[in-house]
């Protein structure tokens, strides 16, 4: 269902867009010196509902360039069937430019991997640039007797089996999950959430045994002492949490991370993706540009389109084996 984004701003929304504003105001004026992307407005599709990290940073990034492209550039949350909607919808835009998707490994390398698309996302989608990373946490309550992942095999040896949360099925935190399972070997039940928040929220209250969120929803009840992380599942350690080891550290082989990029549709005059391409790279050099990113749970970093394709590409494989070991396919 298409979401316009008019709803009154939290107090986390608002800050995040006075940073923004400041950390634009703050870039030296020779990063916009140049024409007018467009005279028209551009719009951004953000495939999550409002709230949360993705959203965070896109409606950032959203605000950082309109500066430099000299013109206006809205959101647009289109959320549903695990993002493909809102791609969907970019992918059916003409390619004029005007209408550009923010892409995650969740919707972009995951979804894929798991089902039947009306699209593909290598060919039918063309790479700006990936200008964040991220992971997700292996969460468990405050009271869990499980101190680090190995801990797991020893509490599912004592209940029988594991319940694990995540915010859906057939996501980047389920198949995370379905991974670890199969890695230690244990009994483990998926319970799919709408969202990382509430399951958060179980895994609080004890009804769940562990849970596979991003570090953004799982950040304030860390600080509050109501859960715990004993992994962080992405390539490099969390920079929120830079005392946790990854899986890879605790002896689980994995190596793939959350990211976040800029994509518009295939067919897009290469003059313009380039220039968004460009406006990326110079904001992704930008101290305040990346302190805000860091701000918003994730690592700043900046990779070129053709980077973006092979990575994609190679991750589509990866989840696809995941998948097929879980025997998990949902059309």
């Amino acid at each position: 269902m298409k979401s316009e984004v008019a709803s009154p701003l939290t107090r986390r929304a608002l800050c995040t867009r006075l940073a923004a504003w400041g950390t634009l105001a703050a870039m030296p004026p020779a990063l916009w010196a140049q024409p007018a992307y467009s005279s028209r407005v551009v719009k951004l599709v953000i495939p999550t509902a409002p709230g949360g990290s993705v959203d965070s940073i896109g409606r950032f990034l959203a605000e950082s360039l309109t500066r430099p492209l000299g013109t206006t550039v809205i959101v647009e949350n289109r959320a549903g069937a695990g993002g493909t909607i809102g791609i969907q919808s970019v992918v059916k835009s003409p390619p004029d430019g005007l209408t550009l998707v923010l892409g995650i490994a969740a919707t972009m390398s995951v979804q894929p991997a798991v089902n039947t698309l009306p699209y593909n996302p290598v060919k039918d989608l063309a790479p700006v640039a990936v200008f964040a990373q991220g992971g997700l946490v292996i969460a468990v309550p405050a009271a869990s007797p499980a101190q680090n992942v190995k801990d797991l095999r020893a509490l599912a040896a004592k209940k029988g089996e594991l319940a694990f949360g995540s915010g859906g099925q057939a996501t980047f935190g389920h198949l995370t999950g379905e991974l670890l399972k199969s890695e230690l070997a244990v009994p483990m039940r998926h319970i799919p959430y709408r969202g990382a928040a509430p399951a958060v929220t179980d895994l609080m209250a004890g009804l769940l045994d562990l849970a596979v969120v991003d570090a953004f929803s799982a950040a304030p009840h860390v600080q509050s002492g109501k859960i715990r992380i004993l992994a962080i599942a992405g390539p490099n350690r969390h920079n929120s949490f830079p005392q946790v080891p990854t899986l890879s550290e605790s002896g689980v082989p994995f190596t793939r991370g959350t990211w976040i990029g800029l994509f518009a549709p295939a067919g897009v005059p290469q003059d313009m993706l380039d220039r968004l391409t460009g406006d990326i790279k110079n904001l992704s050099a930008q101290p305040e540009f990346r302190a805000q990113v860091q701000h918003l749970g994730f690592t700043p970093l900046f990779m070129p389109p053709t980077d973006v394709s092979r990575m994609l590409a190679q991750e589509i494989e990866e989840w696809k084996r995941t998948a097929k070991t879980a025997n998990l396919k949902i059309d």
